[in-house]
């Protein structure tokens, strides 16, 4: 099935932007008259049939919607900084989709060797994952933000549910999968904020700090992970344990 996205969406009129209706015209040459199915990026399908093209706009009417997808039965912000390797990080970036994750915050710490990260490709590479994966709902990508400035945001502080750091510091932590696993649902849901740091890990200022302001810090085990790769096993845990 080829996917679209758009949610300019107004009754039964629709539109995509630019870059889709390219995509749809120039590379998968449709024409008025098709039909096409695309997504809201709010959980909904929708399928529609090319209307008109006015310039380089696909114009659509929708003919049918529907909810699309299971109801996930966890809520997960996820807040990981971004790799030196940049491919590395939009590897996670699509995987994370693939699993199914609701935000994705990147954060710069102090042992951060990339302080740069332009969110427009990072939203990119979700549209497109998102599109790949068959998806409907679409994660929200953050600005990125210091470490320090994020921890004492009130996003942080009305967050409801487990905040949650993983780091390599020494001193005594709980599994990940048995805080996961005792979480107890909020609204229906388990609910985690899950802070991955940069190569280097975080300072032991920076743990500090996030315990200070409500977090707690967990393990994975003794395995030695990168930063991308531990963000996707923290991501596994919740999906997999919020379906028990």
């Amino acid at each position: 099935m080829e996917l679209f996205y758009t949610n300019n969406i107004s009754g039964a009129e629709a539109q995509l932007d630019e870059q889709e209706s390219t995509h749809c015209l120039k590379v998968l040459r449709h024409r008025p008259g098709d039909n096409i199915v695309f997504t809201d990026g709010c959980g909904y399908l929708y399928n529609a049939q090319i209307s008109y093209v006015t310039g380089k706009i696909c114009h659509l009417t929708v003919t049918d919607k529907k909810k699309w997808g299971d109801e996930r039965p966890y809520y997960l912000h996820i807040a990981v900084a971004p790799t030196k390797n940049l491919d590395r990080y939009e590897w996670f970036l699509e995987k994370a989709v693939e699993f199914g994750v609701d935000e994705i915050t990147p954060v710069i710490g102090e042992h951060s060797e990339r302080r740069i990260f332009k969110t427009e490709r990072g939203e990119r590479v979700i549209m497109s994952a998102l599109k790949q994966s068959l998806k409907s709902v679409l994660p929200r990508l953050n600005q990125p933000a210091e470490l320090s400035k994020f921890l004492k945001s009130e996003e942080v502080s009305a967050f409801e549910g487990a905040r949650l750091i993983g780091h390599c510091n020494d001193g005594e932590k709980r599994e990940l999968t048995t805080i996961i696993d005792n979480l107890a649902p909020v609204d229906g849901k388990k609910r985690a904020m899950i802070l991955i740091g940069p190569e280097g890990d975080f300072s032991p200022a920076e743990v500090e700090l996030a315990l200070k302001n409500g977090f707690r810090d967990f393990t994975m085990g003794e395995s030695r992970f990168r930063v991308e790769t531990a963000a996707l096993a923290a991501i596994s845990a919740v999906y997999f344990l919020s379906r028990r």
